[in-house]
């Protein structure tokens, strides 16, 4: 884009900036992820996570996997909320 192709009212600028802050942003955080090899949302600490029922064949014990809740992994069990008398969320935050 060069100058001449740029809208002369503010409006339309204001926009462009907007659109070119958020691929900005966007092109920080693959830059981020081929750096670490991490998915950028690994970088903050979760704030809510998923609980998920694994079950297993007749007779044996299921397992559960717990995932942040922004996960993409498809399951949980909706509605799991911290235990109050032992609030194990506290080990998970940092």
């Amino acid at each position: 884009m060069t100058d001449q192709s740029l809208p002369p009212d503010l409006d339309r600028l204001h926009a462009i900036r907007t659109y070119l802050a958020l691929q900005l942003t966007a092109v920080d955080a693959a830059s981020a992820a081929a750096e670490t090899g991490a998915a950028p949302w690994l970088a903050t600490p979760a704030t809510a996570w998923r609980l998920q029922h694994l079950p297993s064949a007749a007779g044996r014990v299921g397992r559960g996997v717990l995932h942040r809740d922004e996960c993409w992994i498809a399951g949980g069990a909706p509605g799991v909320i911290e235990c109050d008398a032992c609030r194990p969320g506290d080990g998970l935050r940092e």
